[in-house]
Protein backbone atom coordinates (compact mmCIF):
# COMPACT_ATOMS: atom_id res chain seq x y z
CA UNK A 1 0.00 0.00 0.00
CA UNK A 2 1.44 3.69 -0.69
CA UNK A 3 1.77 6.35 1.48
CA UNK A 4 -0.61 9.27 1.38
CA UNK A 5 2.14 11.34 0.34
CA UNK A 6 2.51 9.64 -2.88
CA UNK A 7 -1.14 9.92 -4.02
CA UNK A 8 -1.08 13.59 -3.29
CA UNK A 9 2.41 13.91 -4.93
CA UNK A 10 0.73 12.42 -8.42
CA UNK A 11 -2.46 13.94 -8.31
CA UNK A 12 -1.08 17.68 -7.76
CA UNK A 13 2.05 16.94 -10.62
CA UNK A 14 0.08 14.28 -12.71
CA UNK A 15 -4.11 15.18 -12.43
CA UNK A 16 -4.27 12.77 -15.53
CA UNK A 17 -2.61 9.93 -13.12
CA UNK A 18 -5.05 8.03 -12.14
CA UNK A 19 -3.87 5.31 -11.04
CA UNK A 20 -2.86 4.22 -7.61
CA UNK A 21 0.78 3.53 -7.68
CA UNK A 22 2.95 1.31 -4.79
CA UNK A 23 6.29 2.20 -5.30
CA UNK A 24 7.36 -0.87 -3.36
CA UNK A 25 6.78 -2.93 -6.22
CA UNK A 26 9.32 -1.46 -8.18
CA UNK A 27 12.56 -3.31 -8.37
CA UNK A 28 14.64 -0.13 -7.45
CA UNK A 29 12.81 0.49 -4.55
CA UNK A 30 13.01 -3.16 -3.08
CA UNK A 31 13.60 -3.59 0.65
CA UNK A 32 12.98 0.55 1.05
CA UNK A 33 11.49 1.79 3.87
CA UNK A 34 8.21 3.67 2.61
CA UNK A 35 9.99 6.72 4.00
CA UNK A 36 13.02 6.31 1.97
CA UNK A 37 10.73 5.85 -1.04
CA UNK A 38 8.94 8.74 0.09
CA UNK A 39 12.09 10.95 0.08
CA UNK A 40 13.20 9.94 -2.93
CA UNK A 41 9.82 10.39 -4.99
CA UNK A 42 9.56 13.47 -3.98
CA UNK A 43 13.00 14.69 -5.02
CA UNK A 44 11.40 14.28 -8.55
CA UNK A 45 8.94 15.53 -10.74
CA UNK A 46 6.49 13.78 -12.65
CA UNK A 47 6.33 14.76 -16.26
CA UNK A 48 2.94 13.20 -18.90
CA UNK A 49 5.26 13.44 -22.22
CA UNK A 50 3.26 12.66 -25.30
CA UNK A 51 3.69 9.30 -27.88
CA UNK A 52 6.56 9.70 -30.53
CA UNK A 53 8.57 12.02 -28.08
CA UNK A 54 12.34 12.19 -28.06
CA UNK A 55 13.37 12.08 -24.40
CA UNK A 56 17.33 12.64 -25.35
CA UNK A 57 19.48 11.95 -27.83
CA UNK A 58 22.57 10.01 -28.24
CA UNK A 59 25.02 12.89 -27.65
CA UNK A 60 23.25 14.87 -25.39
CA UNK A 61 24.54 16.03 -21.62
CA UNK A 62 22.70 13.79 -19.16
CA UNK A 63 21.19 15.27 -16.30
CA UNK A 64 18.27 13.39 -15.02
CA UNK A 65 17.05 9.98 -13.95
CA UNK A 66 13.80 8.65 -15.90
CA UNK A 67 11.88 6.01 -13.68
CA UNK A 68 8.47 4.80 -15.83
CA UNK A 69 5.16 5.18 -13.96
CA UNK A 70 3.31 4.90 -16.51
CA UNK A 71 3.26 3.56 -20.89
CA UNK A 72 6.68 2.60 -22.18
CA UNK A 73 9.95 4.28 -23.47
CA UNK A 74 12.18 2.20 -26.41
CA UNK A 75 16.21 2.57 -25.45
CA UNK A 76 17.78 3.25 -29.58
CA UNK A 77 21.25 3.37 -31.02
CA UNK A 78 22.02 3.64 -34.46
CA UNK A 79 25.47 3.01 -36.64
CA UNK A 80 26.66 4.36 -39.36
CA UNK A 81 23.09 4.63 -40.84
CA UNK A 82 21.59 1.31 -38.55
CA UNK A 83 18.97 2.33 -36.06
CA UNK A 84 18.32 -0.90 -33.33
CA UNK A 85 15.92 -0.43 -30.31
CA UNK A 86 17.58 -2.23 -27.90
CA UNK A 87 14.87 -2.01 -24.83
CA UNK A 88 11.71 -1.27 -24.35
CA UNK A 89 10.85 0.05 -20.83
CA UNK A 90 7.91 -0.23 -19.01
CA UNK A 91 6.24 0.79 -15.78
CA UNK A 92 8.62 0.24 -13.07
CA UNK A 93 11.82 0.60 -15.13
CA UNK A 94 14.25 3.14 -15.10
CA UNK A 95 16.79 4.49 -17.04
CA UNK A 96 19.31 7.51 -17.63
CA UNK A 97 20.95 6.54 -14.51
CA UNK A 98 24.34 6.64 -15.87
CA UNK A 99 24.70 10.12 -16.34
CA UNK A 100 24.55 9.82 -12.06
CA UNK A 101 27.88 8.70 -11.84
CA UNK A 102 30.30 10.26 -14.64
CA UNK A 103 29.94 14.05 -14.44
CA UNK A 104 29.44 16.08 -17.97
CA UNK A 105 28.21 12.74 -19.11
CA UNK A 106 26.85 12.35 -22.69
CA UNK A 107 24.37 9.64 -23.60
CA UNK A 108 25.17 7.10 -25.64
CA UNK A 109 21.44 5.81 -27.03
CA UNK A 110 18.15 7.67 -27.80
CA UNK A 111 15.37 7.51 -25.63
CA UNK A 112 12.04 7.67 -27.62
CA UNK A 113 8.37 7.70 -25.60
CA UNK A 114 6.60 4.85 -27.53
CA UNK A 115 3.00 6.45 -26.10
CA UNK A 116 1.76 8.74 -23.84
CA UNK A 117 3.88 8.33 -20.88
CA UNK A 118 4.21 9.36 -17.27
CA UNK A 119 7.33 9.52 -15.98
CA UNK A 120 9.00 10.33 -12.63
CA UNK A 121 12.73 12.75 -13.10
CA UNK A 122 14.92 13.38 -10.85
CA UNK A 123 17.76 15.84 -11.59
CA UNK A 124 21.11 14.01 -10.86
CA UNK A 125 22.72 16.61 -8.51
CA UNK A 126 19.49 15.79 -6.13
CA UNK A 127 20.11 12.51 -6.40
CA UNK A 128 23.81 12.81 -5.81
CA UNK A 129 22.95 15.30 -2.66
CA UNK A 130 21.05 12.31 -1.32
CA UNK A 131 23.86 9.35 -1.60
CA UNK A 132 25.79 12.07 -0.43
CA UNK A 133 23.41 12.77 3.00
CA UNK A 134 23.20 8.57 3.68
CA UNK A 135 20.82 7.91 1.19
CA UNK A 136 19.95 3.62 2.14
CA UNK A 137 22.61 1.53 0.86
CA UNK A 138 19.75 -0.93 -0.28
CA UNK A 139 18.43 1.77 -2.94
CA UNK A 140 22.34 1.68 -4.58
CA UNK A 141 22.46 -2.00 -4.19
CA UNK A 142 19.19 -1.97 -6.20
CA UNK A 143 20.77 -0.04 -9.54
CA UNK A 144 23.54 -2.02 -9.51
CA UNK A 145 21.54 -5.38 -9.18
CA UNK A 146 19.68 -4.09 -12.52
CA UNK A 147 22.59 -2.77 -14.19
CA UNK A 148 24.76 -6.26 -13.95
CA UNK A 149 21.70 -7.59 -15.42
CA UNK A 150 21.57 -5.21 -18.42
CA UNK A 151 25.41 -6.02 -18.70
CA UNK A 152 24.66 -10.00 -18.96
CA UNK A 153 21.79 -9.47 -21.52
CA UNK A 154 23.84 -6.94 -23.85
CA UNK A 155 26.63 -9.58 -23.30
CA UNK A 156 24.54 -12.68 -24.78
CA UNK A 157 22.79 -10.08 -27.62
CA UNK A 158 26.37 -9.23 -28.75
CA UNK A 159 27.74 -12.88 -28.73
CA UNK A 160 24.70 -14.12 -30.54
CA UNK A 161 25.33 -11.44 -33.16
CA UNK A 162 29.08 -12.04 -33.42
CA UNK A 163 28.94 -15.57 -34.33
CA UNK A 164 25.22 -14.89 -36.11
CA UNK A 165 23.58 -17.31 -33.76
CA UNK A 166 19.33 -16.75 -32.69
CA UNK A 167 18.42 -13.23 -32.97
CA UNK A 168 19.02 -10.84 -30.21
CA UNK A 169 15.60 -9.99 -30.11
CA UNK A 170 14.58 -12.73 -27.88
CA UNK A 171 16.81 -11.74 -25.36
CA UNK A 172 14.56 -9.23 -22.95
CA UNK A 173 16.59 -6.11 -21.92
CA UNK A 174 14.83 -5.14 -18.28
CA UNK A 175 15.00 -2.17 -16.98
Amino acid sequence: MQTATYNKKMRKMAPDLEEAFSFETFEIFGGLSKGDIDRIVGAGVIRTVDGGKLLYRKGDKGKDVFLILKGHVQIADEYEHHKKILAELGPGDFFGEMSMFKKNHLRTTHAIVKESSHLLVVKNDVLNKMIDKKLPNRFLKNIIRVLCHRIRANNLMYMRSRYHEKSSKEIRWQG
